[in-house]
């Protein structure tokens, strides 16, 4: 197994935090490079107040993450903030940035819509990337199997109806995967695209997608009453997807007089 940390001298690298920054970086780098695309000059993505969508979505995340567990949180509440022990939730994460974005646009005057389209596919690809998180932490597989692509959880990390099995489900990287096919899709069509928030729809609507499909393989994620509160986000997140390509992408006709 891949170690979890690094320890270089009195330096202790935890490699989940190096993959999530990782993706954080790599996203920002290709958005700055894709904002003449939507005619943003490349400093307004060097500014500080970046930060705002970086720390509503990571907060947001945990929130989601610590809600699903609270009966374990609730034992031991500073472990909310050992972040580098993994647990984020990708919808919390999604509707965090969403708001740090939106209050960076008004902050800084730009085109939310915009916004939203070019960050997209860097978000997606940083969803793609973080899973290899997920990986390191043994977190967010599926459950028990003997295909050739199967993996090897810790007896520590297994659940307890599954204690006597050792192989599961990749779960994490069948999301990586779509994700990164999602990226692709998204790169292609946003030159096609022009109209302002069309290519984040597509967005909501791909991720949606892939999310039903991987959380079918989910055995650790947040359900009530055996309902998967995912299934309700993706859903949701589909609905909300076509509702604004549709309403975007619809013939405005000219009053006339």
């Amino acid at each position: 197994m891949i170690p979890r940390q690094i320890n270089l001298g009195p330096f202790t690298f935890h490699l989940y935090g190096l993959i999530i920054g990782l993706a954080i970086f790599i996203g920002w780098y290709i958005s700055k490079k894709r904002a003449k695309l939507y005619k943003i000059p490349e400093n307004k993505l060097e500014n500080y107040l970046l930060v705002i969508p970086l720390l509503f979505a990571l907060i947001a995340a945990r929130a989601y993450h610590v809600i699903d567990y609270w009966g374990v949180y609730s034992q031991n509440p500073i472990s909310i903030l050992y972040f580098q022990n993994g647990g984020l939730g990708i919808w919390g994460a999604i509707i965090g940035a969403i708001i740090g974005l939106f209050l960076f646009c008004k902050i800084k005057k730009l085109d939310f819509l915009k916004i939203l389209d070019l960050f997209a596919p860097s978000l997606v690809l940083g969803q793609a990337i973080g899973r290899f998180g997920n990986y390191i932490n043994q977190e967010g597989f599926g459950p028990p199997t003997n295909l050739p692509w199967k993996v090897y959880i810790e007896p520590l990390n297994r659940p307890l109806s599954y204690l006597s099995e050792k192989y599961f489900h990749p779960t994490f990287f069948y999301e990586a995967i779509l994700n990164f096919i999602s990226f692709l899709i998204l790169i292609t069509i946003a030159k096609k695209l022009r109209k302002p928030g069309q290519v984040f729809a597509i967005y909501l609507i791909l991720y949606s997608l892939s999310r039903l499909i991987t959380e079918h393989f989910r055995i650790d994620t947040w359900s009530i009453n055996g309902f998967k509160v995912s299934y309700l986000f993706s859903i949701f997140g589909f609905i909300v997807g076509v509702f604004i390509y549709t309403y975007i992408s619809k013939p405005r006709r000219l009053d006339r007089s």
